[in-house]
Parts: C-alpha cells; sequence; structure tokens
C-alpha cells in the first residue's frame, strides 16, 4: 500500500527543542508528505523556526490546549495515516518507514511507540521520569494495546475522524490522548505497540515541575476514572484484569499503600504513637514491593545508585499521585467534570 503520512507537531514555547524535533523528521529514510506544525500560543521563538524549517505551520490564536491544537492539524492534514509527535522528542531515521509498514494490515487502526530507557539529561527527577514511562509500556506484552501517548504515535485518518478526535474538553496535557486510546479500543479498533520503534524524550524537569505535572496528571485521571466508572476507573485504571493499558494494579495498590503510610505518620506525631510511626514504615515498605519488577529491571539497564534513589523518588511520586487523585475525586464530586 502506498500510504501517506502527515506529521502533526503541537507546540508551545518549543523553542528549546523544536529544532532538534524537526531534524531528526527531516533526516528520515522514508520521508512524510507533509510536516504541519500547530503554535499553540507560544510567547518564544518556537512559530519562527518552524517557519525557517518550511513546515506548515498554524496557530491556534492562543493558548488553547493540545487536544484543539491536535485537532486543527488533523483536520488540515492530507495523509492517509496523521503521525502526532511532541515538540519535545527526537525519532530514529526509519520511524516512519516501520509506522508504515504496520498500517498495510487494514484492521489496525493506530500505532504505540515508547521512549528510550536512557534521557539526555543527568538529573535524576528527570531520568526517572522518562525511565517510570518507558518500563510502564516495555512491561506490557508485545502487540495490542489499549494505550496511545502522543509524545510518538500514529492513526488512521478516517478513523480518527469518526471517533470524533481528541476530546477539546480536556484542556491540559493530561488523558486527552489516553482517552483516544480506549475510545479506539472500545469502538473495535487495534492499537498496536511497537517496541523497536523509541524515541527520544528531550524535556528536563525540576522537582517542583515534576510534583506540579504528576498532581496535574493524577486530578486528570481520577475525573476521566469517575466520568466512566465501569470503563475507565474499573476497567482500565485501576486495572485489575490488566486490560491493556500502561497503569499497573500494583502502581494503584501502592499508592493506596503510601496514602495509608501518611495517615499513620499524622497519627503517630499527634499522638505520640510508636506502634502508628511502625505501621508507616511497613507500608512504605511493602509500597515498595509493588515496584520490585521497576526497580529491578531499572538496576539491570541503569546502575544500582540510579536504582536507590529512584526508590526514594517512587515514594514521593507515589505520595503526590494519592493527593492528585484525591483532589480529583472531589473537584469531581463539586461539579468540575475536566
Amino acid at each position: 500500500m502506498n500510504l501517506t503520512i502527515s506529521v502533526i507537531i503541537p507546540a508551545w514555547n518549543a523553542g528549546n527543542t523544536i529544532c532538534m524535533c524537526l531534524d531528526s523528521i527531516s533526516k528520515q529514510s522514508i520521508q512524510p508528505s507533509e510536516v504541519i506544525l500547530v503554535d499553540d500560543g507560544s510567547s518564544d521563538n518556537t512559530a519562527t523556526i518552524a517557519e525557517e524549517y518550511g513546515v506548515t505551520l498554524l496557530s491556534t490564536g492562543g493558548r488553547e490546549g493540545p487536544a484543539t491544537a491536535r485537532n486543527m492539524g488533523a483536520a488540515a492534514a492530507g495523509g492517509d495515516v496523521i503521525l502526532f509527535l511532541d515538540s519535545d522528542v527526537t525519532v530514529p531515521v526509519d520511524l516512519i518507514e516501520k509506522i508504515t509498514a504496520h498500517f498495510d494490515d487494514r484492521s489496525v487502526w493506530a500505532v504505540q511507540t515508547l521512549y528510550t530507557p536512557v534521557c539526555p539529561t543527568t538529573d535524576l527527577v528527570s531520568q526517572y521520569q522518562n525511565y517510570y514511562y518507558y518500563y510502564s509500556l516495555n512491561r506490557m506484552p508485545d502487540g495490542r494495546t489499549a494505550t496511545f501517548a502522543t509524545w510518538c504515535s500514529a492513526v488512521r485518518r478516517d478513523r480518527f475522524q469518526e471517533i470524533g478526535g481528541f476530546n477539546v474538553r480536556i484542556p491540559e496535557p493530561t488523558v486527552e490522548d489516553e482517552e483516544l486510546g480506549y475510545t479506539i479500543v472500545e469502538s473495535g479498533g487495534t492499537i498496536i505497540l511497537d517496541k523497536t520503534v523509541q524515541v527520544t524524550h528531550l524535556a528536563s524537569y525540576t522537582l517542583a515541575q515534576f510534583t506540579s505535572r504528576r498532581l496535574r496528571m493524577a486530578r486528570a485521571q481520577a475525573k476521566s476514572g469517575w466520568r466512566q466508572v465501569k470503563k475507565r476507573l474499573l476497567a482500565r485504571y485501576i486495572n485489575v484484569h490488566e486490560s491493556g493499558t500502561h497503569h499497573s494494579r500494583w502502581v494503584v495498590l501502592s499508592i493506596l499503600l503510601v496514602l495509608m503510610a501518611q495517615l499513620c505518620i499524622l497519627w503517630g506525631l499527634l499522638f505520640l504513637s510508636s506502634a502508628a510511626l511502625v505501621s508507616a514504615v511497613l507500608l512504605l515498605v511493602s509500597a515498595l514491593v509493588c515496584h520490585y519488577g521497576f526497580l529491578n529491571r531499572c538496576r539491570k539497564d541503569l546502575n544500582r545508585n540510579v536504582t536507590l534513589s529512584f526508590a526514594f523518588l517512587c515514594i514521593y511520586d507515589m505520595a503526590v499521585l494519592g493527593w492528585g487523585v484525591v483532589q480529583g475525586s472531589i473537584q469531581y464530586m463539586f461539579g468540575k467534570k475536566y
């Protein structure tokens, strides 16, 4: 099949990374039919750089969010397949070639890729987040998935239009791509997870940025779950039956254990209860046990020193996610559905 591919990149203040992203696209063994960059209200030189590369430049006219930006790009695209890329990734030279091959099978609606296990940034927080996302998808069986993460993922344009694109009621970069993946699978489509295609994530996060991002994601995932309890909360987020998402039931359990540990610590400090503090320690250790696979794989892929640091970051991460879920659930109860 002679499929054409349109690359769509939503960008907001991406001046520090967009050159590297566009450079990697220009080096493809098979060139896409077009590259569309949708500037989502940037205040830096993102649009100027895009013009220098000769890509098609669109603008949302203000900060509208990635769902709106991607839908705008898709509406202007002419390719049979839409390849969504984040503006802070670089891609391997055979990306288009490998992506195209999957769509020879008409039953395939979409293709999902991975991050590389190692990212260019050297700070522990960025390394942890990058490896966490890599591991979450890499642990899943080869083949079909329900995950659609738009750092680098492709979908047939006609199927994308058929299901209505991204949900523009989700204003922030959170679960708009997750929900699209679930919609594809629930509509009878197939998403292929290709672990041989790995893109390099260029982003760097301070601890404060990481915390804010994880809180935002957890709040959005809680609301997404409550909006569809049976299909999303039970089947996708709690994920007891491992229903093809990157969410692990062990992560859910560890979040609960860390929340309970925090309550025990508070109780122990308020009432000087050594039993409560001992319980907190046991709960935290149990939470780490839930992440044995992640930490053991990290030890093999990276090194022991990083693994120890990741163990502490993992507990911190679960605490942040837990409070994000609590906040999102409360917001949903008071009518803030998105």
